[in-house]
């Protein structure tokens, strides 16, 4: 890899380049400054293949440099890590809503850096057979729609929406939350509601710019409690939030529902965009391991609770219909009965199978 390392102490720069270039095949340059940076960046001949950013420099910080870069046409996916002393929550949350793909706090050690390294190669390989993919769909079909297609199971890159991420920059400030022992973040996921039905209803581009808009009411509606958003697969975003205010997943589901009518089904689909919300989960681990178990159960729970709600929906909508209404709208006390029958009529079902046996 041609790796780019910014940072104004020129002792941390030599260090780099001198264990990199020692252990491994990459080729490092340096440069003292954000403005030096986007410069050589400018005028390179090869482009580079990953960045590693100071945050505390002056003039134009890491961060700001991390958004100059990811404005830079050819750079809008190339690997970040801030590699800084900058340990503050406040930093990471601005590093990656900046585009950062990692983080990593001085004092770092060799091990953990060339480990971070390596995710970056593979972060790269992948672009790479992306791309390759891509140009040929396009050259097969020559249809530059069918140039955006992807399996609804994949993760999606959804840009130009305020903090929101791609999915490995999302696991990787999950990570860095549980490096720093941050007990207040927890992770919630909603669902999009009959998403394979929208899928193959759309377009791919066409998909691709409702997850978007999706991705924009969700921000809107949650404010700056959302710390970071990312869109997993499967109709599926995850939401990372410290916030210190009671989760309300019913609040969120009737505001975005009521949102997503008003401003995306009539754009996009003939069909109704729905979501429903799974219950938040702390992430009370301080281990890879733990922070990923918490983040798969948030995405657990949001699958149950889509279940739970596309049975409330059915069930109101028949008696409803009998009434002579048309639209199946609740409010809270309804959902409550809805939900209550649901779980009487599950553990009849379970009675009558302990009798059987």
């Amino acid at each position: 890899m041609r790796i780019l390392a910014v940072d104004d102490q020129e002792d941390i720069r030599e260090l780099l380049k001198t264990a990199i270039s020692t252990e491994s095949k990459h080729s490092v340059q340096l440069a003292s400054s954000g403005a030096e940076a986007l410069e050589m960046v400018r005028d390179a001949e090869q482009p580079f293949d990953c960045f590693m950013l100071d945050i505390q420099m002056p003039g134009m910080d890491g961060i700001e440099l991390c958004s100059e870069l990811r404005a830079t046409k050819g750079y809008e996916r190339t690997p970040v890590l801030m590699l800084t002393a900058m340990s503050e929550k406040k930093f990471v949350d601005r590093a990656f809503q900046a585009g950062a793909t990692d983080y990593i706090t001085k004092p770092f050690e060799f091990l953990e850096l060339f480990s971070r390294l390596s995710n970056a190669e593979r972060l790269i390989a992948e672009a790479v057979r992306i791309e390759e993919s891509e140009t040929e769909l396009l050259s097969l079909r020559k249809d530059l729609a069918r140039s955006f297609e992807h399996s609804l199971s994949e993760p999606v890159e959804i840009s130009g929406v305020e903090r929101v991420t791609g999915y490995v920059s999302f696991e990787n400030y999950l990570l860095q939350m549980s490096r720093m022992k941050m007990l207040t973040t927890s992770v919630f996921a909603i669902k999009l509601l009959n998403v394979e039905k929208l899928f193959d209803s759309m377009s791919g581009a066409g998909f691709r710019r409702m997850l978007g808009e999706v991705a924009t009411q969700l921000t809107t509606l949650y404010g700056e409690d959302a710390d970071l958003v990312t869109y997993r697969g499967n109709g599926i975003f995850v939401c990372a939030t410290s916030a210190k205010n009671a989760f309300s997943q019913f609040g969120l589901e009737r505001k975005m529902n009521c949102k997503l009518k008003e401003s995306v089904t009539s754009r996009f689909s003939d069909l109704a965009v729905q979501v429903s919300a799974g219950e938040p989960v702390s992430l009370l681990s301080f281990t890879r391991a733990g922070a990923l178990r918490s983040l798969q159960n948030a995405v657990h729970r949001a699958e149950k609770r889509a279940e739970t709600y596309c049975q409330i929906l059915h069930m109101s909508t028949r008696a409803l219909k009998a009434r002579g209404v048309s639209e199946p709208v609740m409010n809270q006390s309804e959902e409550r009965a809805a939900y209550q029958a649901i779980l009487k009529e599950t553990m009849r079902k379970d009675l009558r199978l302990v009798a059987g046996n």
